[in-house]
């Protein structure tokens, strides 16, 4: 098996990935990125909205860290991780800046930063980058093909199509990397001391996501299997106004906090019965809102509507003419037609613990962006996900080069045998794996109940079983299998977590109790035993 030796690896070519890559390169280490398909190009940053949520340093804006901090723990719903959210407030407002000097231009109006105030933040402090010359659809190119230039320029050794299939230990410790190489399929050892998931979440879990093929819960995967912690592992927010058809598009939250409104096919409101701020409400509440009119047919029938009309014509051509642009290839005129919509799994809320220095349970392995849990609690306001992937993708990379200036002797060897699956007939993998979406989608999505997540138990096993027979014929099958054990492992953690928590709390709603009480202000936290089993624990929330 080839061996190669770096003093970090990241795993994940979004920006999380290249943020933690650059800093740590910065600090002098030899590091490697390994991306699953192609570094700057991939990931859900690239179908991003491309928008960065931090403190915004005009005084005219009314923004404080304090108030960044508030909106937070506010939108958590009690649940947050306190110390991530004051970091995060007190580095966010820095990034703007950061990313310029990467290469990174954003979106001016009036002569000034745009900034926009989507529903949930208390000042405008939603900056979009300037995408105007790319893909609506792939508007987060803005933001990561400026870094992806800079880490190829600054000597980072970049691996395009290299996927991690195993975290090895040794000694208690991180020692290295299986992956595999989807160009030639062969198993490749990465020796190593430290490394950093950045590979994104798992919104893909679920058959209705806007997420990109090559997120799939990977992180959650490697972690669990490397002995780490992770919490919050019920927590995913859903979109609530993801156009399918005749295209699929997301319609952002910022138009609703400039004049958007959302009805139904009678023509209502109907947020508004929903939740007193009505189209201004935030996207769990949303979400549930538009999912309830379509079960209960106030839908047309598989969607409610988004009318833009009530907002001003020179908010709707400045702000956001390369949505009405290319609706209008569609035949849509974003002024005046209703935009068919319906939810969507987004963002995967919880995820691996990690402290301030984005440091794990597991000693040597960090982890940032949405692969991370803590910051963003039972909901995400807009505009985060993205500052959090810059923000704390910077920590994980200083962290690394301060665990290399520690610990810079060689890793021990790994603890178990590098077995690397052999190829054989069976299932298609693909088969297995649509099953399982289409399961969570139906059973443990949006509204769950205790006989809902019951059938997702009985399926999840069911399929779990089978996996087994799975046929791996080539190297894209050894990758769909991996992701399909590390999808298998996030379902098992998200339908036993939903039957432990027996209340409603922000993006989490479980039907049969749809209130929010303090016996579940906390989080669930899920590791692995040692005798291969999930162990639960529940921490209350102190802060």
């Amino acid at each position: 098996m080839k061996t190669e030796n770096f003093d970090a690896v990241i795993v994940g070519g979004g920006l999380a990935g290249l943020a933690a890559a650059l800093e740590a390169r910065k600090s002098g280490l030899n590091a490697a990125l390994l991306c699953k398909s192609r570094a700057g190009r991939s990931g859900n940053t690239l179908v991003s909205g491309a928008s960065l949520s931090v403190v915004n340093g005009d005084r005219e804006s009314g923004d404080s860290e304090a108030l960044m901090e508030k909106d937070l723990l506010d939108s958590g719903a009690g649940i947050s991780d306190t110390r991530l959210c004051r970091v995060f407030s007190m580095e966010s407002g820095k990034a703007l800046q950061e990313l310029r000097d990467c290469g990174v231009t954003f979106k001016d109006f009036g002569g000034k930063p745009l900034a926009k105030q989507p529903p949930g933040h208390s000042a405008a402090r939603y900056f979009p980058s300037e995408y105007r010359n790319l893909p609506y659809t792939n508007r987060g190119l803005a933001l990561t093909v400026p870094l992806a230039e800079k880490a190829a320029g600054d000597g980072i050794s970049i691996r395009d199509r290299m996927t991690a299939v195993r975290l090895l230990k040794g000694k208690n410790r991180i020692c290295g990397l299986l992956a595999v190489d989807g160009n030639s399929g062969e198993p490749v050892f990465f020796r190593t001391g430290i490394v950093i998931l950045a590979a994104g979440g798992g919104a893909s879990l679920f058959a209705a996501n806007n997420n990109t093929a090559d997120v799939s819960c990977d992180s959650y995967g490697l972690a669990y299997e490397a002995g780490a912690v992770l919490r919050d592992m019920e927590m995913v927010q859903f979109y609530p106004s993801m156009m399918y058809e005749p295209f699929r598009v997301t319609i952002s939250n910022p138009l609703f906090g400039d004049g958007a409104v959302m009805k139904n096919s009678l023509g209502e409101q109907f947020l508004f019965r929903y939740s007193d701020s009505g189209n201004r409400a935030t996207r769990d509440v949303m979400a549930r809102a538009a999912w309830r009119e379509i079960v209960e047919g106030r839908g047309n029938p598989k969607y409610v509507f988004v009318d833009c009309s009530g907002i001003e014509k020179e908010k709707l051509e400045g702000r956001y003419g390369e949505l009405a642009e290319i609706l209008k290839k569609y035949g849509i005129d974003v002024s005046q037609d209703m935009l068919p919509v319906a939810p969507s799994a987004h963002f995967y809320l919880g995820g691996v613990v990690i402290d301030e220095r984005c440091a794990t349970s597991v000693r040597g392995l960090l982890a940032c962006g949405e692969a991370a849990g803590g910051l963003h609690g039972a909901n995400r306001l807009a505009g985060t996900a993205l500052a959090e992937a810059f923000v704390f993708g910077k920590r994980a990379g200083r962290t690394a080069a301060e665990i290399f200036r520690i610990t810079p002797d060689a890793p021990p060897a790994p603890d178990e045998e590098m077995r690397f699956p052999e190829f054989r007939d069976g299932i298609p993998v693909s088969e297995l794996t649509e099953s399982l979406r289409n399961c969570m989608w139906r059973s443990a999505s949006i509204i769950r109940n205790r006989d809902s997540l019951e059938k997702a138990r009985q399926e999840v096993d069911r399929i779990g079983s089978l996996r087994g027979e799975a046929g791996i014929r080539n190297a894209r099958e050894i990758v769909d299998h991996f992701s399909l054990n590390a999808m298998i492992a996030a379902a098992r953690m998200l339908i036993s977590c939903s039957m432990l928590r027996e209340e409603t709390r922000g993006a989490f709603c479980r039907e049969e109790f749809p209130e929010t009480t303090e016996r579940f202000k906390g989080s669930f936290f899920a590791a692995k035993n040692t005798d291969g089993e999930t162990g639960f624990r529940f921490v209350k929330n102190s802060g």
